[in-house]
């Protein structure tokens, strides 16, 4: 058998603040077959996600990518062949994939997929440990949303956020979704069924949530931070709950990061802020499987797939991830 010739992006440097796509490189390499215990799988779809940023700086939560190293992504492939029982040719898998084309590594990275009900990338999305389970999470588990709850979503229409939105609507309460431009506003209220959007570029988001939710936020889930994160702890509710999903105003300074400054809104209204990683719940993700799984199957989701093909421009993919370009999931088809 001809090796298979893998495409892959590396980190060509660290960024200072926001990175270019000089940072990045495309380079090829051959790669041989299976040994015992490994597998080599094609690449079908690799998510983009927020976590991907704090990986280029210097050690994080998430590691740190060394210089010349692939670019971390979790993705869906299909085994092309396999040198390990536990996996077949034609099997499809999740996995920590990398940026890259195809990928040669130990079977053991990899969790073998049933596509009978969902197509593979729904485990990037919707069922995705990063997207689905994520929302999930910090919606029910940490969040404890409930029926009749006015529940803000920041980065609403990115695929967390979208998830997010659709969770609470789903389990009954009233979702206020805040995301940049009337586009992204009316796929949140048309195609997601929210109560409403807030158009942060255009209106005043202060103004608008003292308009729609006038008895304060029960539930604030966010994944901005910054002045935002400030803009909804003034409008909470006695007893709020504040999740910390994300901060992806922040990503591009991860040393100089910024916390609220009306922090005592909490105090004064017997509210809480909690943190949360996904991993750590893990204790949840089996309920989190079933209830996501069983919505999907009834049609209950609508999250917009953005889908940008060519491994070679995954770079561009990741940018646009912070600079506002898509709606829904972003992913790359190598």
């Amino acid at each position: 058998m001809a090796d298979v010739v893998n495409r892959r992006v590396v980190l060509a440097k660290r960024p200072d603040g926001m990175p270019d796509l000089d940072c990045f490189a495309v380079v090829e390499e051959p790669l041989g077959s299976p040994q015992p215990g490994q597998v080599l799988v094609d690449v079908e779809h690799l998510s983009i996600d927020a976590f991907i940023r704090t990986t280029l700086d210097g050690a994080g939560i998430h590691g740190t990518v060394p210089e010349g190293a692939t670019i971390m992504a979790l993705g869906v492939g299909r085994v092309r062949s396999s040198g390990d029982d536990s996996l077949s040719q034609g099997d499809t898998v999740f996995g920590p994939m990398g940026a890259q084309s195809h990928v040669l590594a130990p079977a053991a990275m990899f969790q073998k997929l049933d596509v009978s009900e969902a197509p593979a990338r729904a485990h990037l999305g919707v069922l995705g440990l990063t997207t689905g389970l994520t929302s999930y999470v910090g919606m029910v588990t940490v969040g404890e949303v409930a029926q009749g709850d006015t529940v803000v979503v920041s980065a609403a229409a990115g695929a967390v956020g979208s998830v997010a939105c659709e969770i609470g609507r789903i389990l009954g309460a009233r979702v206020i979704g805040i995301a940049g431009g009337p586009d992204k506003v009316a796929y949140l209220e048309n195609e997601l069924g929210i109560a409403a959007g807030i158009d942060y570029k255009n209106e005043d988001v202060a103004a608008r949530l003292a308009d729609l939710a006038p008895e304060g936020v029960n539930l604030f889930f966010d994944n901005v931070g910054g002045e935002l994160l400030d803009t909804v702890l003034d409008k909470i509710a006695p007893e709020a709950r504040v999740v910390i999903c994300g901060a992806i105003s922040q990503y591009q300074h991860m040393a100089d990061v910024r916390g609220p400054n009306l922090y005592l809104r909490l105090a004064e209204r017997n509210a809480s802020m909690r943190g949360f990683t996904v991993d750590y719940h893990s204790a949840a993700h089996a309920q989190a499987n079933a209830d996501l799984g069983r919505w999907l199957k009834a049609g209950e989701f609508h999250l917009r797939e953005h889908i940008v093909d060519g491994i070679d421009h995954f770079p561009e993919a990741l940018l646009m991830l912070f600079n506002g370009g898509h709606t829904g999931k972003l992913m790359v088809k190598p």
